[in-house]
């Protein structure tokens, strides 16, 4: 389906924003950008030939966007249950057992995480596709599928350069000679030719889409990186405005890395190192000290919060007040579907109003729905390098819009629109979508791709993966379970200055002796 050139909805509920008046009216779209906002909007409309949409059933809000995802994680939604991070990375990824994709894999794989994106009302993904391989098909095939089904994407190129067991704490002690020399064999590829890639990727892709294609830097996490790739990479950012997401203190692990790699907290490591900037995102950042936080908010950097996957993950609860009060741009993730098991919008929005109450009996600090709502949008884009442009309805904006149905049971009846999103409704409500003025789901019917034939597609090469791929997988896994598990539960037992932070007072962490057992 072509969109005309210019769109008119017709008597919307508008919500323009986070924590700003709800109103009444209507939206005009010439183009790529919202022309004007509220009140009788027909002359203007008439004026530009403009298609009109029937809105007066509809809740109208700024297109979400979905701070951190993983599309390469999309074929094991549900696959792992009842694990810690770093032994679900095991899983995930483990050593010397991830193939090589055809491109089209790639990319029917994000675009099956794409679809629910959008079914979740999601105009915006920022995607950490991690490439172990630095293979160019996945990047291809990743931002092809974003670019057909016409969402906006900001795609990252993982870099990392460390050795695998130059991260890894107490190997000598609890890693079997065979477990180190395998995983101490494993090849590797120079960061710069990574630097090469990003540069390949950014060549042929950034602008993409009518401008909605971007490649952004993707530095896989500090303890994974030399200080020199760091550096380099943040030369870049600077020099050209481009966003850095790299993964940082998810785990309790990481915090215990960071004291032994660096004698300090990672926070301050990388502060000395001169790469925190306000391009420089960190996700998760769960494991943060007070002086962290200020550290953050000082350097005008971002964090993304992905409250799904810390949950299921046991990684902990993200200080979000803290960080919010600390004036640090915070953007709501679903995190990838491996972890958080759905790229539903929705669910992050609840949750990240919700966890954050187990805390503190203070009410006056919880966060709150309009608090979630903001990292899901204005949040978020902030963590895009998008925030001039997207997260609102206003004129001037690009025109990433979401249309909710008004009749949905949750809106029943219509009172604090906001907060029933948050807890009250599930995205079955949102009825369609607008990215860059382009309708791409009229009523629950995606406009742009054959939905059917696609999906019919997208399950063949997952029910092929799963027989081709997943057994190898998880054979390699099994072999170095031993190994990280009795690494993770010697983490759980030292203390880290984060658990001095008011969100972990009274946890009681004792050192535990784990055998170098199996399952």
């Amino acid at each position: 389906m072509t969109s005309p050139a210019a769109i008119h909805l017709v008597g919307a509920t508008i919500v323009p924003g986070a924590k700003r008046p709800v109103i009444t009216g209507d939206i005009l779209i010439v183009g790529q950008h919202i022309a004007a906002v509220g009140g009788d909007l027909s002359a203007q409309a008439r004026a530009a030939s403009a298609q009109v949409l029937d809105c007066r059933e509809r809740l109208a809000i700024p297109g979400f966007v979905n701070a951190h995802t993983h599309s390469n994680e999309s074929f094991e939604q549900g696959f792992y249950d009842a694990l810690p991070l770093e032994v679900w990375l095991l899983w995930k990824y483990p050593p010397a057992a991830i193939a090589r994709l055809p491109e089209r894999v790639h990319y029917l794989r994000t675009m099956l995480l794409a679809i629910q994106c959008v079914r979740s009302g999601i105009t915006t993904v920022q995607d950490d596709l991690i490439n172990q391989l630095s293979d160019p098909a996945a990047f291809d095939g990743s931002a092809a599928a974003y670019r057909d089904l016409g969402l906006r994407a900001n795609v990252t190129t993982s870099i990392w350069d460390k050795p695998p067991l130059a991260s890894l704490l107490w190997t000598d002690e609890l890693m079997t000679p065979e477990q180190k020399r395998d995983i101490g064999n494993l090849p590797s590829v120079h960061w710069r030719d990574q630097i090469a890639l990003f540069e390949r990727n950014a060549g042929k892709w950034d602008g993409v889409g009518a401008g909605r294609i971007r490649t952004i830097l993707g530095p896989v996490g500090p303890q994974w990186c030399s200080d020199e790739l760091l550096q380099s990479v943040t030369e870049i950012s600077v020099n050209r405005r481009c966003p850095v997401h790299t993964h940082t203190l998810e785990s309790r692990m990481h915090a215990v890395q960071g004291e032994a790699l660096y004698g300090t907290t990672i926070i301050e490591h990388l502060h000395r190192l001169g790469v925190l900037q306000p391009h420089f995102t960190l996700n998760h950042a769960v494991w943060l000290t007070d002086r962290d936080i200020e550290r953050i908010g000082a350097a005008g950097c971002s964090i993304t919060h992905n409250p799904l996957s810390n949950l299921k993950l046991g990684s902990g609860v993200a200080r979000v007040r803290d960080m919010l009060a600390s004036g640090i741009a915070v953007g709501l993730g679903t995190d990838g579907t491996s972890t958080s098991d759905r790229a539903d919008a929705f669910r992050s929005l609840g949750m990240a109003a919700l966890l954050h109450r187990v805390a503190d009996q203070d009410y006056d600090t919880w966060v709150t729905a309009d608090d979630a709502f903001e990292m899901a949008t204005l949040g978020a884009a902030r963590t895009a390098g998008l925030a001039d442009v997207v997260g609102v309805i206003e004129p001037g904006r690009l025109a990433d819009i979401t249309l909710i149905d008004r009749t949905d049971y949750g809106l029943i009846p219509l009172k604090r629109p906001v907060s029933q999103l948050a807890y009250a409704v599930n995205s079955d409500a949102v009825r369609t979508v607008i990215v860059d003025g382009r309708v791409v789901m009229l009523e629950r019917e995606l406009t742009t791709i054959d939905e059917v034939s696609i999906k019919a597609e997208i399950r063949e090469e997952a029910e092929r993966y799963l027989r081709d791929h997943v057994p190898l997988m998880e054979l390699q896994a099994a072999k170095y379970e031993s190994y990280y598990r009795a690494a993770h539960m010697r983490a759980a037992g030292i203390p880290v200055p984060a658990d001095a932070a008011p969100i972990r007072v009274g946890c009681t962490c004792h050192p535990v002796s784990m055998p170098l057992t199996g399952r």
